[in-house]
């Protein structure tokens, strides 16, 4: 015959183990999927140490800022009625950053076309070019040759750079900077009217 004490015992012990491990899942024990709706910071969190879209953001918010209050822009602006290409930026990091790159194109387009005077040339519009422009960009830079392009494509200016990163290593704690620097270049002269340079870090710390 069964001791009632220990049936007892045992009921209560098990009566706990599923009390707790309700409240386990309820406590958030399971991951969930969320959007920027559910969680408004989602976008300020840094999920990783490589290249993201909060990162390219910051980046080109300062360039950008720069550049229409320069001189060339204002030349722009002036009623001048330049034509602007933009060519790809040269990735010399040690990810896979092409898809944010040709997102950097149009966010350029975009501004240039809307907050300047600037005629702007679609790099859609010129693909055959702009491989060539990328072709010749993975290879030893040479400017001559980028301004060649440009006056192809029409253009009396054109915007280009690279974004590029230095890391360092300490025991386990790592740091990264991400840089995007910027030129505008005269197709005529290759003189330089615009440069800058925008720099972010991210680090992880235990």
């Amino acid at each position: 015959m069964k001791n009632p004490t220990s049936a007892i015992s045992i009921s209560l012990a098990l009566l706990m183990v599923v009390t707790l491990g309700i409240a386990a899942t309820a406590c958030g024990g399971d991951p969930k999927y969320v959007r920027d709706t559910d969680e408004p910071r989602l976008d300020d969190y840094t999920m990783s140490m490589r290249f993201d879209r909060r990162d390219l953001d910051r980046l080109y918010e300062d360039t950008i800022h720069n550049l229409l209050n320069s001189n060339i822009a204002r030349q722009w602006d002036g009623g001048s009625g330049s034509n602007v290409a933009i060519f790809p930026m040269r990735n010399e990091t040690s990810e896979h950053i092409d898809g944010q790159l040709e997102t950097l194109l149009s966010k350029y387009e975009t501004d240039l076309v809307n907050r300047t005077g600037a005629n702007v040339i679609s790099h859609r519009d010129q693909p055959e070019l702009i491989d060539e422009v990328r072709a010749q960009q993975a290879d030893v830079y040479d400017p001559s040759q980028v301004t060649q392009y440009g006056r192809q494509m029409g253009a009396q200016y054109f915007i280009t750079g690279r974004v590029y990163d230095v890391a360092e290593r300490v025991d386990d704690q790592r740091r990264i900077q991400y840089f995007l620097f910027t030129q505008v270049v005269n197709v005529e002269t290759g003189q330089i009217h615009f440069q800058h340079e925008s720099e972010i870090t991210k680090g992880l710390i235990r």
